[in-house]
């Protein structure tokens, strides 16, 4: 399987994945955190298991990362969340804004691996960089999935932390406005 082949499937099926479990109006609950992490935790043992863990590879990695949290605070701040009035359930709408950050990253991710692959002013370019960073091709691959898994995580995590706080939130403005009702207590006397 060549690089883009394997970038594609890769950043197109988290693409994919995120698109049919995220898009549009959702009810937020454990099956909406567990799912991605499952899935690109999958990616990401499959690519991370025999990555090079050299000081370069890791600083590499570290990049993605970094990367990968920018993108995951955009796709977080592209996703709108509330807790329905009557129920208190979370829930999530992710329209536009939230597809736009993911197509950049994804086609940024396979865009990268193509102009590797297939312009060769590039490819020396990044070959050049690569040897004088003490870079393997075998850290290219492991450095995309650090960045997809950062981006994901990085989006659950503060949408699980907005989400314990619109919970709170609603208890807290559900007791304040549903009082006891107290009423005399009447009693009878024999008479």
């Amino acid at each position: 399987m060549s690089d883009l082949t394997q970038a594609v499937e890769i950043s197109g099926g988290i693409f994919a994945l995120m698109m049919a479990t995220q898009y549009g109006t959702r009810h937020f609950g454990w099956h909406k955190i567990a799912l991605p992490v499952l899935a690109v935790s999958g990616f990401g043992y499959s690519y991370l298991k025999d990555a090079p863990t050299d000081h370069s590879s890791v600083m590499l990695y570290l990049v993605g990362a970094a990367i990968g949290l920018v993108f995951g605070v955009l796709a977080y701040a592209s996703t709108a969340m509330w807790a329905d009035r009557t129920t208190g359930s979370i829930m999530t709408r992710c329209g536009a804004a939230f597809v736009a950050v993911w197509l950049v990253a994804m086609v940024a991710r396979i865009g990268f691996v193509w102009a590797v692959s297939d312009i060769p002013a590039f490819q020396t370019w990044v070959g050049e960089h690569m040897m004088s960073m003490h870079l393997t091709t075998e850290a290219i691959a492991p450095f995309f999935v650090i960045w997809a898994l950062t981006m994901v995580a990085g989006r659950l995590a503060g949408l699980v932390a907005r989400s314990r706080a619109l919970r709170t939130q609603f208890d807290a403005t559900r007791s304040a406005t549903v009082s006891p009702v107290t009423a005399p207590v009447m009693t009878r006397t024999a008479g």
